[in-house]
């Protein structure tokens, strides 16, 4: 989170008295807010899904942050694959761009469960990207050209 909302509470955010490597924890019935100090800055995450104070005894990290840090990686990859090809055009219409991006996104979902499909059938035939999605698009209009 960006540590200037004014929903964050003072304590969570950085502070000269905060020593090296703390935590604070902060629980609400669905969430958990933790602030973490790995040197002069402060880190604050909120998370829905754990609802526990527990520290990697390996890092002395919060184990909230361990497992934001292994799976944000996923994220940027696919913001990266819908970046690349993309359908997204201007507009000033915000329920178009909402548009767009479940497009970008359900092509990246199909390309990898179209990939994983082929894999059980056809190991050693490797997927181009750019070909799938011309394959969509084409797939998408033929009925329309028929017509």
């Amino acid at each position: 989170m960006k540590q200037n909302k004014r929903e964050i509470p003072q304590e969570f955010k950085p502070a000269r008295q905060h020593d090296e490597n703390s935590s604070i924890f902060g629980f609400n019935k669905e969430l958990t807010l933790v602030s973490y100090v790995p040197k002069n800055k402060s880190v604050v995450l909120l998370s829905s899904l754990r609802h526990d104070s527990a520290i990697c005894s390996d890092s002395g990290k919060p184990e909230i942050i361990e497992f934001y840090n292994k799976t944000k990686g996923a994220v940027d990859m696919l913001d990266q694959m819908c970046a690349r090809y993309t359908v997204q055009q201007a507009t000033c219409r915000w329920t178009m761009a909402m548009f767009y991006g479940m497009i970008n996104i359900a092509a990246v979902i199909e390309l990898v469960i179209y990939a994983h499909n082929m894999r059980k059938d056809q190991p050693e035939k490797k997927l181009n990207r750019k070909d799938f999605l011309l394959r969509i698009a084409h797939d998408l209009v033929t009925s329309f050209i028929t017509q």
